[in-house]
């Protein structure tokens, strides 16, 4: 068995249409991120209220979640 680690974020911005902070985007990357990688780039989020599509740079963002994932991979025997 091998493990494989994946690493994702979630950052939350504010609509510019609605104004409510349901624009999100999400990200992964191969290694953990650290703040500064995420609050340098340029986002493409979607508002899930009002459906607004909005390029928004990390350092705007109102929050930012990150997590890991774990995935196994079972090899066959041969």
């Amino acid at each position: 068995m091998t493990d494989a680690k994946s690493y994702w974020c979630v950052v939350v911005f504010q609509c510019d249409r609605c104004g409510r902070n349901e624009a999100f985007a999400e990200e992964s990357f191969p290694v953990e991120p650290r703040e500064e990688q995420i609050r340098t780039k340029t986002y493409r989020a979607i508002c899930r209220y009002c459906g607004w599509h909005l390029e928004a740079g990390g350092i705007s963002a109102i929050e930012v979640r990150s997590g890991v994932e774990h995935r196994t991979e079972i090899r066959r025997k041969k």
